[in-house]
């Protein structure tokens, strides 16, 4: 499992600058392996993004092939953002 960062009034998930493990960075969205990395890290993670200091921001726990499809539909693209509905289906915003 993942954790996400998922605004709690617009739904949007927290998206980034991220390097995978061959060292290339790419644009998506902002994740962590267990809950307390997240809770550490999530705050300057948001920062690090460009994203106003917010507390509507809660921590999801999604499973690894529904984060893969967030980065699909990214398409490394920062200008794109993604909207996870309170009913689990995604709204890609293009620019």
């Amino acid at each position: 499992m993942a954790i996400v960062l998922r605004h709690r009034g617009t739904g949007e998930i927290a998206c980034g600058m991220l390097q995978n493990v061959y060292h290339f960075a790419y644009y998506g969205a902002l994740w962590w392996e267990d809950m307390e990395t997240a809770e550490q890290l999530y705050e300057e993670a948001l920062a690090g993004a460009g994203y106003e200091p917010d507390s509507g921001w809660d921590l999801l726990e999604v499973k690894e092939e529904r984060l893969k499809v967030f980065n699909v539909k990214l398409n490394n693209d920062a200008r794109r953002k993604l909207v996870l509905q309170n009913d689990g289906s995604l709204t890609l915003i293009k620019p």
